[in-house]
Parts: structure tokens; sequence; C-alpha cells
């Protein structure tokens, strides 16, 4: 803490005394033009990489790229037909450029955009943001979830600070795929205490397609999908890469990731490599009142790549293993209903002074815990034909053991006590995937793919019967998706999809112990349609209509028993139906010089709805006695609004509004749902220098976070009415600093300033604790080049 307050103060001597400054407005203009003709081009997109800085030239081929820092940066330009430019370019003053882009004939290469942006071989009309640059520095050392929600319309569910899961337009777990590194992600993530196995520090992006997304993904992409994006691997001879620190005061958090990566040359041209590796450790968590006892957490993971790409074929090999340990609060567990329901009423749980925890330390986790080993191997491989396209595919394995430790420790078969988990779960996953995509023909470009999909949980515990059983799943589908440019305003899409799933669960009848195993098959057919019109290069707008269906997950059809993390027990219901979904989004973006901004709204009607509905009662356990969770459905409306907005007020200050609006009814009950994200308000205002004596990229930002109380829920639907709505308040702060030829980017951040004690209805431990107090973060990102990449020759104007 008082290095943290010693850190502040120097740097707000510094921008008093170091007045002679200039704000991060430099600019960078110019025309763009075919290099065949010398004629202009319009809507070509361009943008620096890593930031979320771009434009689209008008139809005179002119560009500009305003609030620039000082710095060096990589360029990139693309459109429909051309080769895509890429360079180095150094930004000291402002600058005008001419650039010249090659004809192709090859296949459509593109760059992403914030906002609408396009997610090559998949659906372009659903809208797509991202986080990407120094706004995805400013969330590391956080987990996947928390640093999703700087994006309007996604929020988490939450299982205690440590465990949080996205949520898109208020639907989440099996309704969201996670793509890592291209592979659909596969964990137990039928629990809402199941974490994703991702370590964010491997992204150089984060990207969120909101909206039914079936058709390029799959069944269960009902709700959206969530992309982390490493970056490229290098071309060219170069031996560099990165190292981040994180430091938090709350938890004692502290976190270091490193990054190495190289591009060989001569007879090795075309093989490159990256090694990756992350160490993250915190204790238990402070709220503004009490400790929440045996809350830390352990991680250790690491990821490597292999690449030799050619200009028309390439194969690459990746490997990623990921290791936590979650701890479990602890007093949740009740041995009686009066004792529960003392849990449920009392404003603060059972805590321990603070030197209990100097004595035993901070970092301790005891039972209850969950230990999760999580293992994924990618093989992609592609190949060029200049007449005809590119075909790529990919092959993927991953093997997910997950060990949940309860805090009774089990009695072993000899009667003795035994140290081991109350529920193992091994499961092992492969996924396949075959892609053509054709080269543009009459303006029409697009691709047609191939998935295969199999799945088999083992499932070994102490409990009186599984949690979930053992079953074996096999799926595949096929899809074809198509673009079409009639003109340069406008892009219209349509795509279909066919997906077959059988899937066979292996039970055992505790009463008469005899093995039965059920078998489901489910077929069917979805299909997309949309359209984006550019007014100008300022002003777009596009729509999309499609359908989507999920089949229930096994928990969902069988669980039965308690789930240790949530402290609750839940049950199933074997005759679910398939979730069929019909969603519809329209959006409108603007970007202009001082005002740039997105404002989406959606529709999505879900038949056959599946949730976990509290019913009221309470289950007598021999480990104790437990809240009661069912699986029901019904069928349900999601419609709401998201707002993304930056106005530039100044040449050295911004404002940054973000609203997300869900609302949800259950249509055959004429009420609302449970567990549905409240309304959230964030507003942001930040100021920049440039340059600030010595240092450079300088901002100050304060920000505020309204969540009202959600109001829309069945009376009487809950073992605890929906805590009160909450205000917070946050700041940040960081710099460059120039030390021997190397940048050193250096940030602090507080969270919660204000310490306020609050409850949040999305998290499943809102039941018997409060969120976490105020905390101050520090974070330092070091670049570094061994091996400068010397063939990216910087721009001339």
């Amino acid at each position: 803490m008082r290095f943290s307050f010693i850190f502040i103060h120097c740097l707000i001597l510094s921008c008093a005394v170091l007045a002679q400054d200039k704000s991060c407005n430099l600019s960078i203009s110019g025309t763009i033009l075919c290099a065949n003709d010398g004629k202009p081009l319009s809507f070509v997109a361009i943008g620096f990489l890593n930031t979320n800085q771009s434009a689209v030239s008008d139809e005179n081929g002119k560009f500009k790229i305003k609030n620039i820092c000082i710095g060096v940066f990589h360029l990139e330009a693309s459109t429909m037909g051309y080769k895509k430019l890429d360079t180095v370019i150094n930004m000291t003053s402002d600058r005008t450029i001419i650039l010249k882009l090659q004809s192709d004939d090859i296949h459509l290469q593109e760059v992403h955009i914030t906002g609408n942006k396009v997610d090559k071989q998949g659906v372009e009309t659903v809208t797509k943001d991202e986080i990407s640059g120094e706004k995805l520095n400013q969330t590391r050392g956080e987990n996947l979830g928390d640093a999703l929600k700087e994006i309007s319309g996604v929020d988490v569910i939450q299982t205690g600070a440590t465990i949080a899961k996205p949520v898109i337009h208020g639907l989440y777990s099996n309704r969201i795929l996670i793509l890592n590194n291209g592979v659909r992600q596969e964990g137990q993530q039928w629990g809402s205490d199941h974490a994703p196995e991702i370590d964010p520090f491997i992204a150089t992006k984060l990207s969120v397609i909101k909206g039914a997304s079936s058709i390029r993904y799959g069944s269960d992409a009902i709700g959206g999908v969530v992309l982390v994006e490493p970056a490229d691997m290098p071309k060219l001879k170069s031996l560099g890469g990165e190292i981040n620190f994180v430091g938090m005061d709350n938890s004692r958090l502290y976190a270091g990731s490193g990054i190495l990566q190289g591009a060989f040359d001569k007879k090795l041209t075309g093989l490159s490599f990256r090694i990756q590796g992350t160490y993250r450790q915190a204790g238990d968590i402070q709220t503004p009142h009490y400790i929440l006892d045996n809350t830390g957490l352990l991680e250790k993971n690491y990821s490597g790549e292999l690449s030799y790409e050619k200009e028309y074929y390439g194969i690459s090999v990746y490997y990623s293993h990921f290791y936590t340990e979650l701890g479990i609060f602890t007093y949740s567990e009740a041995s009686n209903g009066a004792q529960l329901l003392q849990l449920f009423s009392q404003p603060a749980p059972i805590n321990f002074p603070l030197s209990y925890y100097l004595q035993n330390g901070f970092y301790k986790i005891n039972r209850g815990y969950q230990l999760v080993n999580h293992d994924l191997l990618k093989v992609n491989a592609f190949t060029k034909y200049s007449r005809f396209g590119k075909l790529e595919a990919t092959f993927a394995r991953q093997t997910d053991a997950r060990q949940e430790y309860d805090l009774d420790v089990p009695y072993s078969t000899n009667g003795s006590l035994d140290n081991a988990p109350q529920n193992n779960f091994n499961l092992t996953t492969h996924t396949g995937e075959l892609i053509f995509e054709h080269n543009s023909w009459h303006n029409i470009s697009g691709s047609i793919g191939a998935s295969f999909f199999t799945m088999g949980n083992v499932y070994t515990g102490l409990t009186y019967g599984p949690l979930i059983p053992n079953f074996r799943n096999y799926s595949g589908g096929l899809f074809i998706i198509e673009k079409w440019n009639p003109i340069n305003k406008l892009t219209i899409e349509a795509g279909i999809r066919y997906d077959y799933e059988w899937q066979r669960e292996y039970l055992l009848n505790l009463n008469t112990l005899d093995e039965y195993t059920p078998t489901q098959q489910y077929t069917n057919s979805t299909a997309t349609i949309g359209a984006i019109y550019r007014f100008s290069p300022k002003l777009s707008l596009n729509a999309n209509a499609g359908n989507g269906w999920r089949a229930p997950s096994v928990y969902e059809l069988y669980a039965f028993g308690i789930h240790g993390a949530t402290q609750t027990f839940e049950v199933g219901d074997s005759t679910l139906k398939v979730e069929k979904s019909y969603n519809f989004t329209t959006s409108i973006r603007y970007e202009g010089e001082k005002l740039e901004g997105e404002v989406g709204v959606y529709t999505n009607i879900i038949e056959n709805y599946i949730y976990l509905k509290p019913t009221l009662t309470y289950r007598q356990t021999i480990d104790g006695y437990y809240p009661q969770f069912d699986f029901t459905q019904t069928n349900a409306l999601f419609k709401g609004s998201d707002l993304d907005a930056k106005w530039h007020i100044t040449k050295h200050l911004t404002y940054e509004p973000k609203v997300t609006l869900v609302y949800a009814n259950d249509l055959i009950n004429h009420s609302y749902l449970v567990l549905i994200p409240p309304q959230r308000f964030k507003n942001t205002l930040e100021y920049r220098w440039a340059k600030l004596g010595k240092l450079k990229n300088v901002f100050v930002s304060v920000s505020n976070l309204i969540v009202p109380q959600q109001t829309r829920v069945p009376p009487n639907s809950d073992f605890v009415p929906p805590p009160k709505g909450y205000t917070l308040f946050s700041a940040s702060m960081g710099c460059t600093v120039h030390y021997k030829k190397q940048d050193i980017a250096i940030s602090l951040q507080g969270n919660n300033l204000l310490n306020t004690a609050y409850r949040d209805y999305m998290d499943f431990f809102r039941y018997y604790a409060d969120e976490p107090g105020r905390s101050i973060q520090l974070k330092v990102r070091i670049p570094f080049d061994i091996i400068p990449n010397r063939n990216l020759q910087e721009i001339n104007d």
C-alpha cells in the first residue's frame, strides 16, 4: 500500500511540474490507391494492430486516424480483392502517407475493426466487439470472465470472487462457446462454479460475438461466442517477447507471465516458435468488514507453439497446460435447517481475526477446494490453390481432470479418514474441422465446412451416486456461409447448417443396482441471413436474423447431489427437451472525429429454455443441510440493448459511457426469470498526455459503475431476495518509461475505492457474504527485442 501511494504521489507531482506536454493528439492521414491503376480505393479498413484505433477510407480513398500516442506501431490495411498491406510506422509527429494495395486473386483477407468486426470464415453481420492493446493490458491479472466485463452486453455469473463465467445478453454456461486459440474449449462447463480453464495472458485480443452463432460454430452457440486470440506467429526473422508483473493488495495477489517468440531465416525461413508461461497466486479475499476464509487461488500455466508457413501451405502445432487450485469459502455449509437460515440472515459470516491469518498464512488453501488440470493439443494445416481458394484442417485433443474436495474429510473403505476428493471428473474431447474458403467470384466470397466432435466423461467419487453419470457423445455438422457485395456499400450474407448429435449415459439404479444406458439422438438445421449497409465511411447499419439450438446437457438431465462450491443440492430432469432459439439483432455504428459509438438492440426467443430454479425447499443429507435447486424449462423472451460510445471532449479528455440493458420474461407463466443480470451503467473519464517530461503515454482515468437492484424477478422465487443495488468508483493511471533502450509500461489501478460493502445478484455467494472491498493493483509490462525484426521497414511519407 505504501508503495502504491508513493507511486501516485510521484506521478501527480511529475504532471504538475512538467507542464510542457503534448497529449495523445497525433494523427495519421492519407490516401489509399490501387497499385495497378493508381485509382483511389474506398472502404479500405486501416488500423493499428493491438490498439482500438482504426478508420475506413472514403470514396476518394482518404482516411484519418486521430488521438495517436508517440511510439512505433504495426499498421494494417485491407479490403476485398486486394492483398493486405502490413508495415511499421514511427509516430513522433503528425503523418501524411500514401498507401498502395496490390490486387489479390487468391482470397480475401480482413482486418478487425472495433464494432461489427469480421470473423474470418464466420458470420460478419452479427455484432462483434473486442478488447485489445492497452485496454487488454489493463485487465492483466484478472480471470477471463472479469476481463470480458469491459464489453457492454457482457456480465459474469460468479461463485465468489475467484470463479467467474461470461454472460452474454443474459445467457451463460452451455449457451456460450469459448474458442481458445481457434479450438472449442471443453471442460466441465456445466457447473456455474467451473470457470474456463484458460490463461488470459496468452491472448493479445479477446473478442465477443453477440448473438446466435450456431451456423459457424455448431449447436450450443445460441447466446454468443468468446474468442481468445493470441497474436499471429512472427513471419520474419526476429526474437523477442514480453514480461508482465501484477500485484494487488487485497488477497495479496501476485502474478508473473512471460512470452518468448521468434522466427528464422535462410534455410529455415517460414519456421517460427512461441513459448509462454504464467504463475498466479492469491490469498484470502478481504471485504470491507471481514476476510473470506479459504478463498485463495493458485495457477501454474504454460503453452508453446511451433509453426512452419510458406506462401501456399503451412502447418502448426500448439500445446497448452492449465493448472489451478481454487479455495471455496468455508462458512457456507450448514448441519441443520436453523443454521442454514442463520447463514442466510446474518450480516457477516463467522470470520477469524487478522492475527489468525498472520500466523497461518494468507495463501493456505484448505478443504474444500477445486483442483483442475486441463491440457490442449492442436494441429492445424492449410494449403492454398491459386485458382480455387484455401483449404484448412484442424484437429484438437483436450483432457480435463477436475477434483472437488468438500470441507469434510471422507472415510476410506477400511473406515479410516482419507484425504481424497468427493468428486473426480475426467473428460476427454476430440474435435476436428475442415474448411474450404473459395475465391471471390462475381463479388461472392464464402466458406464451406464440416466439423466433428467426440466426448467421453468418466466419474469416480466417494459420494452416494455420481453427481453426473459417465457418458459418451458424438456429433458432426456441415455448413456453408456466403457473402455477396453487390455494391461497395452493401454486404449481404446467408448461411445454413445441419447438425447431428448422439449421446449415451451409463447409469446405475441405486435401488436394484442394475445398469441401464439411456440414449438420445438429436438432429437440427439452422440458418442465418443478414446485411451491412455503409451509408458512409463513418456510418453503418447492420442487421441479422438466425436460429440456433442446444440439446440438454448430461448434468441438466441427470444431476442429483450436492454441488460443493455453490453449497446447493441440484436435481436434473431426464424429460427436458431441446432448446430452440430465434435471434434478431440490429446495430448502428458511427465513427466521427469527435464522437464514435455503437448502439445495438436484440430479441432472442427461446423455446424450452432450461434453467436452475430455486425450489424454496431444503435437502437433508449425511453431509449437511442444503437449499435445493431443480432444472426446469419454459419458453423465454430475452431482449435488450447495448451502448458503447466515446466522446473526444478535447484533445486530451475523453468520456466513455457503456450501457447494458437486459430484460427476460417467462412466456408460459407470464412472469420474470431468475438469475438474469440487472442493468449496468459505466462511465469513464480519461485524460492523456503523449509526453510528460521523460514519461510517454501518460493517462489518468476515473470510472463509476452503477448497478441497480434486480427487481424483475418472480415474487417469492428465491431463498433470499435480490440484494440492493450498488455504485462503485475506480481510478487508474499509468505511463511508459524509457529505460536502457527499453519501454516499460507501468500502471496503477484502484477498484471499489470507497470500500463499499455490497452483494451482487449474479454471485451464488451473495447468500452468505459480501463482495471484495477496496483493491490497489500495480501492473508492469516489459516488451523486449533480442533480435529486432529489421525486415519491416518504416513507411515513407
